[in-house]
């Protein structure tokens, strides 16, 4: 099993992430992915990757600059995090003295309208976005694709701008059946997280019916996003196996052969080594 996104960099999971991962293990997990929000958790990120990284664990990264952040930034500090994300990916930020390492893909970068639509806002994300995504596709590194309530612009900014050779994900998949067979055409992997745990949730799985199947992935998206049967807890990358329970239903395969082949397709898309 292959968790392809988390943040146990985050506040809420940093100090934890050594029991968590443990506990990933315990249950079958043989890697995750580590998905960039800022300049203040790449490393901590990079710090995860070298200490629990291993040949039978594979820790992957992504830096990034988050769109839910961006409101929160000057037009002036959000240059200093996209300055630094071209640093941190040619492998030249110094963090707390430390040099961290590149990472295996750009992200998350993406849209955002659920938390703050205002035009300046989108602009400001659609800048960032562009950025990011130009960056991905100079050094041909995959992207971690956020994007809630903004799938036409995203798939028009994609279109037009084009995506990296080496591909990317849309993780947590909210769009439309539809948007899901233009995101595959375009060449990129679709994640699916908690959601498809719910007992209803038809959008979801008619989406999931038409990913290929080297094109899907699962995530926990820890600690948010926590699966219906391990509510009210913060969730982590061991709640995975609920989550390829719930795809493996909807696909009609056996739990087994969902986690081969999301494994495959997550160290496939990043780099990582089997």
């Amino acid at each position: 099993m292959f968790d392809s996104h988390c943040h146990l960099h985050d506040d809420r999971s940093f100090a934890l992430a050594p029991d968590m991962i443990a506990r990933a293990q315990q249950v079958g997990l043989r890697g995750l992915v580590l998905a960039g929000v800022d300049r203040d958790t790449w490393g901590r990120q990079d710090a995860l990757r070298r200490q629990f990284g291993s040949p039978d664990f594979s820790i992957g990264v992504a830096y990034g600059v988050h769109p839910q952040l961006i409101p929160s930034l000057s037009p002036s500090a959000l240059e200093e995090q996209l300055a630094a994300l071209h640093c941190a990916a040619r492998g030249t930020l110094e963090i707390d003295g430390n040099l961290i390492g590149k990472p295996d893909a750009i992200g998350e970068l993406g849209l955002d309208a659920a938390s703050d639509p205002t035009q300046q806002n989108m602009t400001s994300q659609t800048h960032a976005f562009r950025q990011q995504l130009a960056l991905a596709r100079d050094l041909d590194l995959p992207i971690v694709l956020h994007i809630l309530k903004t799938h036409a612009q995203v798939l028009q900014i994609l279109k037009q701008d084009g995506i990296p050779r080496a591909g990317g994900v849309v993780h947590s998949y909210s769009g439309s059946a539809e948007q899901c067979r233009e995101y595959v055409q375009l060449g990129l992997c679709i994640s699916f997280a908690g959601g498809v745990t719910r007992e209803h949730a038809p959008k979801l799985w008619a989406s999931l019916a038409v990913v290929p199947e080297d094109r899907l992935l699962v995530e926990t998206d820890a600690p948010d996003q926590t699966p219906m049967a391990h509510r009210p807890a913060h969730n982590e990358p061991a709640f995975l196996p609920a989550i390829l329970a719930a795809v493996a239903k909807q696909r009609n395969q056996t739990v087994k052969q969902t986690a081969i082949l999301t494994e495959q397709n997550a160290r496939r898309l990043f780099r990582l080594p089997r």
